[in-house]
């Protein structure tokens, strides 16, 4: 039997609206699940289910990332039958984006039931597609210097590199994302007609706020710009701003941030 490509998240995963969401490289759904737990009803919270981790920890790590994205794109127009948003975070920011574009193509010209575009596309800690750094070199290095160069540029939650037991476990998922990353080529397209919610830390210091504001040219209305008193781990450090915020951008409540 065939893994499903998206799981439920937390104990809520039915409500008004759906959340979809791309955790960052090397993580699976639970990663999410303390960030899930703090939405309200309204919100269901699904995660992408990628083999190499987790539940899917047996089935090697996907490595073709335009095959990825099209899975991935045809499944949530087969089975989102609510309103939905997608959420991207970090480095699945990148993922969640081109699912989005590629929902664009696919989706029928008056999208409906088993056809319908997301409502918004939520980005959270990544600059835009087209003017990202991504770090190339590191998928190939040896493991000892991979680890090294992944914890002093902030690549992975504090949590995931202080437990240097688990790398072994960890790191063939993460090769794999961060070689997908690494052989991604932004190609140029019409600007999304949906809109963008970009969500960053005011102490991230790996954000420039030309890399945040690039995300104008990606849709056709103005982004949203959130503002969240962290650093890059937005769902790590205030998980609860995190999830009102978001809930507000997807019209559930509404917060001060």
């Amino acid at each position: 039997m065939t893994a499903p490509w998206f799981v439920p998240v937390g104990e809520r995963p039915g409500g008004r609206i759906r959340l979809y969401t791309f955790p960052n490289a090397g993580s699976g759904p639970a990663s999410l699940t303390d960030l899930a737990e703090r939405f309200p009803d309204e919100v269901g919270v699904w995660a992408v289910n990628l083999p190499g981790r987790q539940a899917r920890l047996a089935e090697p790590p996907v490595e073709d990332l335009d095959a990825l994205v099209d899975d991935l794109a045809r499944d949530l127009l087969a089975n989102a039958r609510e309103p939905y948003a997608l959420f991207g975070y970090c480095s699945g920011a990148l993922l969640a984006y081109l699912v989005c574009r590629r929902l664009t193509e696919l989706a029928p010209a008056s999208p409906g039931a088993g056809g319908r575009l997301p409502e918004r596309l939520l980005v959270g800690s990544f600059a835009a597609p087209d003017v990202t750094l991504l770090l190339r070199r590191l998928p190939s290095l040896p493991s000892w210097l991979f680890w090294d160069q992944l914890i002093e540029l902030g690549g992975v939650p504090a949590e995931v590199a202080e437990r240097e037991v688990l790398r072994p476990i960890l790191e063939p998922a993460l090769r794999a994302d961060f070689g997908m990353l690494a052989r991604y080529r932004h190609r140029q397209g019409p600007p999304l007609p949906v809109p963008v919610t970009v969500l960053y830390g005011s102490r991230d210091g790996s954000m420039s706020r030309g890399g945040l504001l690039g995300w104008r040219r990606q849709s056709v209305s103005r982004p949203s710009m959130r503002e969240l008193d962290a650093s890059h781990w937005l769902a790590e450090e205030t998980p609860d701003l995190l999830a009102a915020v978001i809930a507000e951008e997807i019209g559930c409540v509404s917060v001060t941030a």
